[in-house]
């Protein structure tokens, strides 16, 4: 067996939540012996020949352990804990690994669409839009996935008032409705008293919409979200994994919150008062 194939290779991308979270794991874990590859999404590495090899879908991160490639986030998080055991971040009890997988399982679905939804329509929008309309296409026609090319066209080309933006509005009441009915119940972490994958799986949701300045819509009057989140940015592996954008990002993402918060915020009350109406009204603009 090669050298190359005994050792544990991350390919990952600084900005990519994804990738945040199996930082996030690696760090929790105490695995230092790691190769770091890091991938630059804007300029197109994640469709390299050599990396699509990896990773067909040419998405960040792909974990190689073994010579063998593991693929998504949460399964890479989750093959880390199984491999390596020290700092388990998985309950024992089958009824505990059941609800961590929910947790995450909607994570994976409802928040990745959510969040990739709000940084479309408010950041990355004048970024393509700047492109012009050649480079634009050619940025649209390398993706993979039909529904993500679909869902970042709205959000570039309707911007806040996409479908696709109400239904990242939605996603976040439910969930921080339940996190807040989870935590009341137990504590101080979602599962209980271990810090486990979902905290890692959600951590970095949280902070790209803190980066946006519009967290503070989901969490007022939710006192035990808020302590939980502030207790998730204080372990050591949050900072470590550098969660959250770089500083020139996250200018732009501070920017940008502040001049579509407020018009985020009236359509989280209008969902409120009226969820039927709106996504009525949202409707007619697919």
């Amino acid at each position: 067996m090669t050298d190359r194939e005994n050792r544990l290779e991350l390919y990952h991308s600084i900005e990519s939540i994804c990738s945040e979270r199996v930082r996030m794991t690696l760090y929790e874990k105490n695995i230092q012996d790691w190769v770091d590859h890091p991938i630059l999404l804007f300029k197109d590495e994640q469709f390299d020949p050599e990396y699509l090899k990896l990773n067909t879908k040419a998405q960040v991160p792909t974990l190689v352990h073994n010579g063998h490639a593991v693929r998504e986030s949460s399964i890479i998080s989750n093959y880390l804990d199984n491999v390596f055991s020290q700092n388990a971040l998985k309950p024992e009890s089958p009824q505990g690994r059941t609800r961590m997988q929910e947790w995450i399982k909607n994570s994976d679905e409802a928040l990745y669409q959510s969040v990739s939804s709000l940084s479309f329509s408010m950041v990355f929008r004048d970024r393509l839009n700047g492109m012009g309309e050649e480079a634009r296409e050619s940025h649209f026609i390398k993706q993979t996935d039909i529904d993500r090319t679909h869902r970042q066209r709205s959000c570039v080309a309707d911007g806040i008032q996409s479908p696709y933006v109400l239904r990242a509005v939605a996603a976040w009441e439910d969930l921080l409705q339940n996190l807040e009915v989870a935590l009341d119940k137990g504590g101080p972490w979602i599962l209980g008293q271990q810090y486990s994958l979902v905290e890692i799986a959600l951590g970095p949701f949280f902070a790209r919409l803190q980066d946006l300045q519009i967290l503070p819509i989901w969490l007022e009057n939710r006192p035990s979200s808020t302590k939980w989140w502030n207790s998730v940015q204080e372990r050591s592996s949050f900072a470590m994994a550098e969660v959250s954008v770089g500083s020139e990002e996250a200018k732009a993402y501070q920017e940008a919150g502040g001049k579509y918060c407020s018009e985020i915020k009236e359509l989280h009350e209008w969902y409120l008062k009226d969820p039927i109406g709106c996504g009525r009204a949202f409707q007619t603009r697919q």
